[in-house]
Formats: structure tokens, C-alpha cells, sequence
């Protein structure tokens, strides 16, 4: 079994968060002790090793231009035999869209700035494209407050819930223990694989 470890990393509002995607996976990735970690199938604690690393995109938005990051994601193994890949929670698997980049158009939406031509046109993203994400986002947003609570509270309202919350990754922790994926996480989890929430 492939196992995700989603770290947490957002222990902030994400109202307050400046840097860029790169940065805080850089930040992040420069303070992660693979040694201090518990293997989330065995439960061992310390007994997970660096096994390999592999590149993944990342696409963010920074100064009014889509940016294209290249992340080294790190897997571990350990004595049990299982590998673990290390991805902080503004990382969405199977994405190559950061959660700041999703969270950003999102917002533009439902707060009507501009026509739905030009936000696509002003995060080079499709129509198509905005379409899922909005599709995504209302599905998952039933999925967490319930069908009759959701019908009361607006899609901007959620989202501003979601970045002035005083830690954005009690929410995300939350998220993947309840529905096994990540938040705005479009792709299944394959047969054999899954995602357990961990963090300081």
C-alpha cells in the first residue's frame, strides 16, 4: 500500500500567508525530520528512512501571472516495507494547481470582480476548467456541513470561513480523516493507496 502523508503547515489564516507556494515547500521541506516521523501503517515511531524523491509541478499565481513550480516530493520507507510521500497540506494530489491558485479563483468567482471570460482569461484557465472547480467546490462543501446546512450558507461565505479560521489545517486534518482525500481533491485515491493526516 502507497500511503500520502498530508503534513500539516497552514497552522495560520490563510488571509495571512504572503509567500509563494515554493517558498513555504521549500520552508516546510527545510525543517521536516523523516526520522522524528510514525509510520501511519505499522505505527513505529522513528523507524521511517528517505527512500527516493521524485519532481511534480506546481502552478501558483504571483504578482498577476501564472507561475509554474518545480517541487522534489519526498518519499519515505519504512522497516514495515511501506512508502510514504511527504505533502504539505496546500498541496492537492493529482493536481498540478496549488491550493493558494484554486482558493484565489474561487474567491475572484464569488465575489463577481470580473466577468467568468476574463477571470479564465486573467488565470489562464479554462472555461471548462473554472466549471469542475466550481462543480468540486459546492459537492464538497454539501459533503462537509450537510445537505440542508449547505443550502444556507453561500459559497462565499464558506470560503471566507475557510481562510479566516484561525488554523487552516485543523480543517484540512479534518477533511482527510472524514473522507479519506483531500480538500478540492478531484481524483479518487487509487485501490491501494490512501492518505492519513499527520503534523506537529
Amino acid at each position: 500500500t502507497y500511503i500520502m502523508i498530508r503534513e500539516n503547515s497552514l497552522f495560520c489564516k490563510l488571509v495571512r500567508i504572503k509567500s509563494s507556494s515554493k517558498i513555504l515547500f521549500d520552508s516546510f521541506m527545510a525543517g521536516f525530520r523523516s526520522e522524528l516521523q510514525t509510520c501511519p501503517c505499522c505505527g513505529a515511531k522513528g523507524s521511517c528512512r528517505i527512500h527516493a524523491y521524485y519532481d511534480r509541478s506546481l502552478v501558483d499565481f504571483i504578482g498577476g501571472t501564472q507561475v509554474r513550480h518545480s517541487l522534489c516530493i519526498m518519499r519515505l520507507i519504512c522497516t514495515c516495507g511501506h512508502t510514504h510521500a511527504i505533502l504539505p497540506d496546500f498541496i492537492i494530489p493529482y493536481s498540478s494547481y496549488g491550493l493558494f491558485f484554486l482558493l484565489r479563483v474561487l474567491a475572484e468567482y464569488f465575489l463577481r470582480l470580473s466577468t467568468v471570460e476574463r477571470l479564465c482569461e486573467r488565470f489562464g484557465i479554462t472555461l471548462s476548467q473554472l466549471r469542475r472547480w466550481l462543480q468540486l467546490f459546492r459537492v464538497q462543501k454539501e459533503d462537509w456541513l450537510g445537505v440542508l446546512s449547505s443550502m444556507e450558507v453561500s459559497g462565499l461565505s464558506f470560503l471566507k470561513s475557510l481562510l479566516t479560521q484561525p488554523a487552516y489545517s485543523d480543517f484540512a486534518s479534518a477533511f482527510v480523516r472524514r473522507f479519506t482525500k483531500s480538500f478540492l481533491q478531484s481524483h479518487k485515491n487509487p485501490a491501494l493507496y490512501c492518505q492519513q493526516a499527520f503534523g506537529p
